[in-house]
């Protein structure tokens, strides 16, 4: 199977025509993590978005000395796209499960379309932009919940 087979369901090219997307893969490149590799450390600067094109990882978020488990990530996720919105520091670290394959886009690769290719990069943003905003709102809906669950542990602990 084809790189570009493999990234067809990801979100970051949708609406973008096959051949569009095989020039954007040209540019990329794929590499190879075993279970419990570092595939982005929290801290770290870099200007890479990343696919994961097979396999599954963690994402941790360390604080104050300890390592919180996030989510799971697995084929077709797209990672690591804050650098696209110029947070070159990396937030989470994010951890094989198992063997993963990651293609992995420049920085540079990507804002090279704004002059090559004005409407694939017009797309790639608005995807990303589509992206962030539905992890913004799973993120408002565990919060809302927080909040209930917290309100409703200060009512118990009034009466």
């Amino acid at each position: 199977m084809s790189v570009a087979d493999l990234v067809k369901g990801c979100p970051l090219f949708h609406e973008i025509y096959d051949d569009e997307v095989e020039e954007i893969l040209q540019t990329c490149l794929v590499a190879s993590y075993e279970a419990n590799d570092t595939i982005i450390k929290q801290g770290d600067t870099s200007s890479d978005i990343c696919i994961l094109l097979a396999g599954t990882a963690g994402i941790y978020v360390n604080k104050d000395g300890d390592r919180h488990f996030i989510t799971n990530i697995g084929s077709g996720d797209l990672f690591g796209e804050l650098v696209l919105i110029n947070e070159t520091e990396r937030t989470a670290d994010i951890i094989a499960n198992e063997q993963c394959d990651v293609l992995i886009i420049s920085y540079e690769d990507f804002y090279s379309f704004y002059n090559k290719r004005p409407k694939v990069f017009a797309l790639m943003v608005l995807n990303v932009t589509r992206l962030i905003t539905k992890r913004l709102k799973y993120s408002n809906t565990i919060i809302e919940g927080l909040n209930t669950k917290l309100k409703e542990h200060d009512l118990k602990k009034a009466s």
